[in-house]
């Protein structure tokens, strides 16, 4: 009776708190020597918050008290929280959130074309065929070019030796010849000679014409195939965010 109307004296005091993991729950652990289970008060916050509070007398008006508030982790459940007081220590259980793990749909069958399967069955597959262009075909354009190019060249040296030896024997045979017959002799040795470069040239540009074209679809089928990973990447990040929102909620 002789306490009443005494103000008490408080002295702050600061617990020493710890968390140790288990496997299914977070636990807090706070060293509380000297206080009752009725002396300590536990609660959490719509901030997500652990607050902790308590005090008890020392003697006459003298009291000790602690307030604290401890962020509780993400990846526990706050609405399952549980408290034990024991041996001078006080639990704190958290239970862990129950994450599931996402089920990856299966691949989209592919219809693929009679060429497609004939491959396949060959034990070749699609990314083979996208490959293949890349190193044989494209080997085998060039091998061709350049044996045209070569045949070209041998024809275009034929002509001329023939238009040297053409040209030796009239002089032989049209020694005593005007020299305008010669002039018209030299001049269808030009003409051959010039019909010769010409199918040369032709030759030739249909070659590099054809090179360039497979080279402009090899582009557009690389390009393809990029879009479709790109989509296909993004559409599974977009399927992980969905569930880590749904898991969140």
């Amino acid at each position: 009776m002789a306490n009443i109307g005494v103000e008490r004296v408080y002295q702050e005091f600061e617990p020493a708190t710890r968390w140790t993991s288990e496997p299914d729950v977070e636990v807090l652990v706070a060293d509380l020597p000297g206080f009752k289970k009725e002396q300590l008060k536990v609660s959490v916050t719509a901030t997500r918050k652990l607050r902790l509070t308590g005090e008890r007398p020392t003697g006459g008006n003298k009291w000790i008290r602690f307030h604290q508030e401890i962020p509780v982790p993400l990846t526990v459940d706050i609405d399952s929280v549980s408290a034990m007081f024991k041996d001078n220590k006080l639990y704190i259980r958290h239970p862990k959130l129950k994450t599931e793990i996402p089920q990856t749909k299966p691949p989209t069958p592919v219809i693929m074309k009679t060429r497609d399967q004939h491959e396949i069955k060959q034990g070749q597959g699609p990314k083979a065929m996208v490959e293949k262009p890349s190193g044989g075909k494209t080997d085998q354009l060039k091998h061709g070019a350049q044996q045209l190019k070569h045949d070209a060249q041998q024809l275009k040296h034929d002509a001329q030796q023939k238009a040297r030896e053409g040209v030796q024997s009239g002089k032989k045979v049209l020694t005593g010849e005007p020299k305008g017959l010669l002039s018209s002799k030299d001049d269808e040795k030009d003409k051959i000679g010039a019909k010769w470069f010409e199918k040369y040239k032709e030759a030739t540009g249909n070659v590099v014409k054809e090179a360039k074209n497979k080279r402009q679809l090899l582009c557009n089928l690389a390009a393809s195939v990029s879009l479709v990973l790109l989509i296909l990447l993004y559409a599974r990040n977009a399927v992980r965010s969905s569930l880590v929102w749904k898991s969140e909620e």
